[in-house]
């Protein structure tokens, strides 16, 4: 396998609190920043043992940042940008200079259901860009850069397109890389019923159960078939 060892995930973190606005209805902002925290620990842990990666950045100015690092072996990168572009694009020049990786791999910090796995199967083949829609191929749920900021980032919910267009503006056809995975991310109530039908064994599944949102969920979770 052609697994890119130099490459350092990015993990952007803007804090729990005042998280997950979308999700008001049906859940209160205890239970919203109890489920940021629960996401982003899955998806720590599961970056901490993928050894495809050469390292984990997260990418925060939040307080709570430097405790999760701590949690999981990962250093803080504390960024000064104004949105989600500028933070990833900050990350990445700060890894390649003090870290000497290679590529870089944004990940967000709601698709808990991503294992070691998930993570090679991105890297595995990976050359310039490679990028992970979401389920309805509107947002990018990764994307891996080599060297790091090879193309524009245009994070805004709906980049997926705009992403390829990026890279094809910058020389590079990008890689793209369909997963179930990395596909559901967790935005709307919807995309929630169906992260509690399948996050079994995680935390995230454990604290959707044991707070009784699953059940609170069950009578209108959507069809999978989507």
């Amino acid at each position: 396998m052609n697994i890119a060892n130099g490459i350092w995930a990015l993990v952007p973190f803007k804090g729990a609190s005042g998280a997950k606005r979308r999700l008001e209805s049906v859940l209160d902002e205890h239970e919203r920043e109890s489920l940021v925290l629960a996401m982003i620990r899955d998806v720590l842990d599961t970056l901490a043992q993928c050894r495809a990666l050469g390292g984990t950045l997260l990418v925060s100015r939040d307080a709570q940042a430097f405790e999760l690092a701590e949690e999981f072996g990962m250093d803080v990168f504390e960024e000064s940008a104004t949105d989600l572009s500028g933070a990833v694009v900050q990350s990445g020049a700060y890894a390649q200079r003090q870290r000497q990786a290679e590529g870089t791999l944004f990940v967000p910090g709601d698709v808990p259901l991503i294992r070691p796995r998930d993570v090679v199967a991105v890297l595995d083949g990976h050359e310039q860009v490679t990028l992970v829609p979401d389920a309805n191929d509107i947002g990018t749920n990764a994307a891996a850069s080599s060297p790091p900021n090879a193309f524009e980032y245009l994070f805004d919910g709906k980049s997926f397109r705009p992403h390829i267009a990026s890279a094809r503006r910058a020389g590079i056809e990008p890689r793209v890389v369909r997963n179930a995975a990395w596909g559901l991310d967790v935005d709307t109530v919807d995309e929630l019923a169906v992260v509690a039908q399948r996050a079994s064994g995680t935390r995230t599944g454990r604290f959707l159960e044991s707070s009784g949102i699953s059940a609170r969920l069950g009578a209108s979770r959507p069809s999978q078939s989507r």
